[in-house]
């Protein structure tokens, strides 16, 4: 997560509300599935943002490129990972 962060250009601050994030969606596993939705992965994304977040480009099953897609997702949606933890604290999704 600290390459991906830094690949991007985004600070090291963000590395702990990011690693909370990927907690409590994925457990850290890059292979989760929710039974009730299409969301998989570390951040548990959709079909719809995994299409709009590289698609087919990206290989899904590599943990790195989901972190530098998830990283990326966080800062276009939220600002900021604190303010994704806050939206997920207040919905149980983010």
């Amino acid at each position: 997560m600290s390459s991906a962060l830094q690949q991007k250009g985004l600070p090291q601050s963000w590395l702990q509300p990011t690693l909370e994030l990927v907690a409590r969606e994925s457990s850290f596993n890059p292979n989760a599935k929710n039974p009730k939705s299409t969301a998989r992965g570390l951040f548990q994304f959709l079909d719809g943002t995994r299409k709009s977040y590289g698609g087919n480009s990206v290989n899904w099953n590599d943990p790195t490129q989901q972190a530098l897609a998830g990283v990326q997702y966080i800062k276009d949606r939220y600002g900021t990972p604190e303010k994704a933890l806050a939206f997920w604290d207040k919905n149980k999704w983010y």
